[in-house]
C-alpha cells in the first residue's frame, strides 16, 4: 500500500450520492419553476392543452444551460412565457441521436413544434433559438430569448 492514498471520504460520499440518483431516479429539474416532460408525454400534453412544444436540448455539463437555468429560476418574465409552452427537455449528451433528428448542433438550443409534431416556421424558417449568456443575469439575452418566444406563440395563435 506504499505511495497509494485511500480515496477521501468525500469522494465516496459524492460517488455514492450520483449512484443514488441514478438509482432513485432523482430528477433535479423538478426544483424549476416550470415542468419539463420527455417527449413522447410532453407532445400528450400539448395535444391535450392545445399549447406549443418547446424542446429544450441540453447539457448537464454545459455552463451556458446553468446560466439559463438559473436565470429561469429568478426572472418572472422568463418563466411567465415558458409556462405558455409545454416543455420538453432533451439531454444532447445521453440522448445524442434523438437531438440530432432536431437537427441540434449544441447546448442549449430551443425547438418549437406544433403538438401534431410539425416543426413551426417563422418568416420561411425553423423556429430554432440557439444558445444563451455565458453567465447568468444577462438581461439583453433573457429578453431576446423572451421576444423569440412571444413570436412563436403569435405564430402559433394565427395558425390554429
Amino acid at each position: 500500500m506504499k505511495g497509494k492514498r485511500p480515496l477521501p471520504i468525500f469522494a465516496m460520499i459524492l460517488i455514492l450520492f450520483g449512484v443514488a440518483t441514478i438509482i432513485l431516479g432523482v430528477d433535479e429539474y423538478e426544483k424549476y419553476p416550470i415542468k419539463f416532460y420527455s417527449l413522447e408525454k410532453g407532445f400528450k400534453v400539448a395535444k391535450k392543452e392545445d399549447k406549443p412544444v418547446l424542446v429544450y436540448i441540453h447539457s448537464d455539463t454545459c455552463y451556458v444551460c446553468r446560466a439559463f437555468l438559473e436565470d429561469l429560476s429568478k426572472y418572472e418574465d422568463l418563466q411567465k412565457t415558458f409556462e405558455k409552452f409545454v416543455v420538453v427537455k432533451i439531454d444532447f449528451l445521453t440522448e445524442r441521436a434523438l437531438a440530432m433528428k432536431f437537427g441540434a448542433t449544441g447546448t442549449p438550443e430551443f425547438h418549437i413544434f406544433y403538438p401534431n409534431g410539425t416543426p413551426m416556421k417563422m418568416n420561411g424558417v425553423r423556429a430554432v433559438y440557439i444558445g444563451y449568456a455565458g453567465s447568468p443575469d444577462d438581461e439583453r439575452v433573457r429578453k431576446s430569448l423572451i421576444a423569440f418566444l412571444e413570436g412563436a406563440l403569435r405564430q402559433y395563435k394565427s395558425n390554429r
